[in-house]
């Protein structure tokens, strides 16, 4: 079911509040034909744990600066993991249109309570090329 842009951003506000978190597909296989997504890369299963926007708000940033330290070492100072640092950006002028997925039981590893399909705008200029299509699991 197609969304409006503002209610996907409703929707990361209101997950963020909650402190679930995310994880991410770049042009799913499970998509279908008709989606016109990229084929060239697929990108799966990247987890988040928040979700800002930066810039003036132009620019959706997962990241995940709330990790928790997974360890000490020996002079005390807190480890991260290496994921740390990972980041995803999403122009939200490039967005074309969104979608709350209904049927999406087995789309991630870990269970998701929604996924949204964000569709962007293709690179060239044919509306009806391929684009990037990133799908957005919001964990519990």
């Amino acid at each position: 079911m197609v969304i409006k842009t503002s209610d996907f951003f409703k929707a990361l506000i209101d997950h963020n509040e909650t402190g679930g978190s995310y994880q991410i597909h770049l042009n799913s296989d499970c998509l279908e034909e008709k989606s016109a997504k990229n084929t060239g890369i697929e990108i799966g299963d990247l987890y988040f744990t928040e979700c800002s926007a930066i810039k003036d708000h132009t620019l959706l940033c997962f990241g995940n600066l709330g990790k928790k330290p997974i360890d000490k070492s020996e002079d005390g100072t807190n480890l991260y993991p290496v994921e740390i640092n990972s980041n995803m950006f999403i122009n939200i002028s490039k967005i074309e249109s969104v979608e709350d997925v209904e049927d999406f039981q087995d789309w991630f590893y870990l269970p998701s309570k929604r996924v949204i399909n964000v569709y962007m705008l293709p690179e060239n200029d044919d509306f009806d090329g391929n684009r990037n299509v990133v799908t957005v699991g919001f964990v519990e």
